[in-house]
């Protein structure tokens, strides 16, 4: 009888489901665990080496923080069409970093505060939103902060700020090339 989920044959299942690869993304604050290659082997990089697509090593200090990047309810349009709804830009007015309270405290930033956010590519500028919706894990022994950022905002339209896309790297997953702007790493300091 085939185990569910598998189309092996019973006699070749060694008893391990067979799981995906795990491959941290091309920055990390640590080494993949599961694995001796870190990231997938077959990804895209495109521009590599160029100083506008530098990539930090693994654990690197100068950027504690996992970052992911994400999409507003209110922005769910391309920024090219809701940046100039009246509506959504009063809903939406300001670029924001969503930043736990335990990172607040450590770095002395108190909720509205404007920081600075700091890729190996860019910085951007942007107000504090401290919240636990988003907090730190335990990762490799080490505390490793998360930080989210949704990217909307431009130099042009009814509310602007600085462009969050210019913090990721040009990297993109080796099957359909969305780029890994949904996790890198970064610095969050007060402005």
């Amino acid at each position: 009888m085939a185990r569910a989920g598998c189309s092996c044959p019973p006699d070749s299942w060694t008893g391990h489901f067979p799981f995906p690869s795990h491959y941290e993304p091309v920055e990390s604050p640590v080494h993949n665990e599961l694995y001796k290659q870190q990231s997938s082997p077959v990804l895209k990089w495109w521009s590599r080496g160029k100083p506008y697509n530098q990539i930090a090593p693994v654990g690197d200090p100068r950027y504690p923080c996992i970052i992911t990047t994400y999409r507003l309810t209110e922005h769910y349009l391309s920024g090219a069409m809701s940046r100039w709804l009246p509506y959504l830009a009063e809903l939406q007015p300001e670029l924001f970093v969503e930043i736990g309270r335990e990172l607040a405290h450590e770095r002395g930033i108190a909720n509205l505060d404007f920081v600075k956010i700091t890729s190996p590519r860019h910085q951007v500028r942007a107000r504090a939103l401290v919240t636990n919706r988003i907090g730190s894990m335990m990762l490799s022994g080490k505390k490793v902060h998360h930080v989210g950022m949704p990217w909307h905002w431009a130099w042009q339209g009814l509310v602007v700020g600085d462009v969050v896309n210019n913090l990721t790297s040009w990297v993109g997953d080796p099957n359909v090339s969305i780029h890994e702007g949904k996790a890198f790493v970064c610095n969050v300091e007060k402005a």
